[in-house]
């Protein structure tokens, strides 16, 4: 099978030649430019030979061209970039968030990026981009403030909340004019430690389906990633969202795999406990991979880590993951 019938078979739940691939870091020195996070997502593509390329631009991307003045780049290897001070403090705020074209600033520079990586692997390898939910962009823009404004002023948020959906819709639309195969959808505040399921329903459902629904008929692949502990499970399980397969910190929360095959249909992009790729030893990684095969049946599975791989993983430890998969 080549890698894109394997993906997509795996997405069916259907039988492939072997479980797929998916392997994902930030590059933090890299990615303030086009080309290097293109190149840099391509020589990891390649080193691990994974099946599915996840494009990781920086945590703040998408709200660099709200953000501007207000965020601060280390420019180390592993120190991501951070907010000095919340742009959006200030309710009324909201209300005067421009729509950004997808085209133009930092959105523009990751369109590029998925250019040159699609022809850097000479579309052999599918290219999955990460977008943000709405309410995490609101959350990238005013911290714990959001959980504030929308119980205190619920207007002024769902009016950012609008002009957020509208901007990661058009963006969404374009990462997949551009050659992006799916979208890896990223929900951060889908949480019991942030919100009651009712809010969330409020203020991060709505604006996640409207996204989604948006580009459904164009995305091959879109995946719910469902961030950090004690998360809203059940939105993996929801009809309105139009999603082909879950990701979560199962190593981390409930469920885990074997309850949420249980629980749910859709395919999973999960598996790898990320500390252990970054720690070892490589005997307890090829023991979890072996783990993993065991309770999904090797089935509607793309073996992928739960978040983020650490920016100091040893090549080592990633590479034994490969090799646990062939062996």
């Amino acid at each position: 099978m080549d890698k894109h019938s394997r993906i997509q078979a795996a997405i069916r739940g259907e039988k492939t030649d072997r479980v797929p691939l998916s392997l994902w870091r930030h590059f933090h020195r890299q990615d303030r430019t086009a080309d290097g996070l293109a190149a840099a997502t391509l020589a990891f593509a390649r080193q691990y030979d994974v099946d599915l390329i996840k494009l990781t631009p920086s945590g703040l991307y998408a709200i660099e061209d709200w953000a501007q003045g207000h965020i601060t780049y280390p420019g180390t290897e592993h120190d991501p970039p951070f907010l000095h001070r919340p742009p959006v403090q200030d309710p009324a705020e909201w209300g005067r968030l421009p729509l950004l074209p997808p085209d133009a600033g930092a959105l523009g520079r990751e369109l590029e990026a998925i250019r040159q990586v699609v022809r850097g692997s000479e579309g052999e390898t599918p290219l999955v981009m990460t977008i943000f939910s709405p309410l995490t962009l609101a959350y990238k823009l005013s911290g714990d403030g959001v959980i504030r404004h929308l119980r205190e002023y619920p207007e002024a948020l769902h009016r950012g909340l609008e002009t957020m959906a509208e901007t990661t819709a058009g963006f969404a639309d374009a990462a997949l004019k551009a050659g992006a195969e799916g979208l890896f959808f990223a929900t951060q505040l889908a949480s019991h430690r942030w919100v009651t399921p009712d809010e969330y329903g409020e203020f991060g459902r709505q604006y996640d389906v409207a996204v989604l629904e948006h580009v459904a008929a164009h995305s091959k692949l879109t995946i719910l990633h469902l961030h950090g502990q004690q998360v809203f499970f059940d939105l993996a399980c929801d009809d309105r969202y139009p999603i082909q397969a879950i990701s979560w910190h199962d190593r981390e929360t409930y469920p885990d795999l074997a309850t949420a095959r249980r629980l749910t249909g859709r395919s999973f992009i999960t598996g790898l406990d990320r500390e252990l790729l970054g720690e070892g030893p490589i005997a307890a990684i090829k023991a979890q991979v072996g783990e993993v095969l065991s309770q999904t049946e090797g089935r509607g599975l793309i073996l992928a880590p739960s978040c983020v791989i650490p920016t100091s993983a040893p090549p080592e430890l990633l590479a034994a993951v490969g090799k646990a998969l062939v062996s």
